[in-house]
């Protein structure tokens, strides 16, 4: 069982750096686990790389589709973040860091699972006092 971020998913959907090791995970086997607002900041992350223009509108569309296809799938087992949002209040305060990734680690922590993610500052900041965060290697 593993707790994984936006910033993994995403790599899922899309061709960007690490994505061959978000695939390994995501072919692993194992359970992979996130908190619900991942649905939301997945869908966030694609639309603004569209935004940006480093998407086609047509492959972000595509790419939103089959997240939540995969959610509907059951590859990803969600949680409702009400349970964890004070602890991850509480740890966004602790590493001064944004709440929504603290949500993630909170989870990760109630369940007794790794939380990846292909978040470097969250992991510099994180990993000293939280092993369970670890990088998509």
């Amino acid at each position: 069982m593993i707790v994984v971020d936006a910033s993994v998913a995403v790599k899922w959907l899309l061709p960007e750096t690490g994505a061959d090791a978000a695939q390994r995970l995501l072919d692993s086997g194992e359970r992979l686990l996130g908190p619900a607002l991942i649905r939301v900041e997945v869908a966030a992350a694609i639309a603004r790389k569209s935004q940006f223009g480093e998407v086609d509108p047509q492959d972000a569309t595509t790419a939103v589709e089959l997240w939540f296809q995969s959610i509907h799938d059951g590859v990803i087992t969600l949680f409702p973040d009400a349970v964890d949002l004070p602890r991850g209040f509480r740890l966004a305060l602790e590493l001064r860091h944004p709440v929504q990734d603290c949500l993630y680690l909170a989870l990760a922590e109630r369940l007794g699972a790794p939380l990846v993610t292909a978040d470097e500052k969250f992991v510099t900041r994180a990993g000293a006092s939280h092993p369970a965060v670890r990088a998509l290697a």
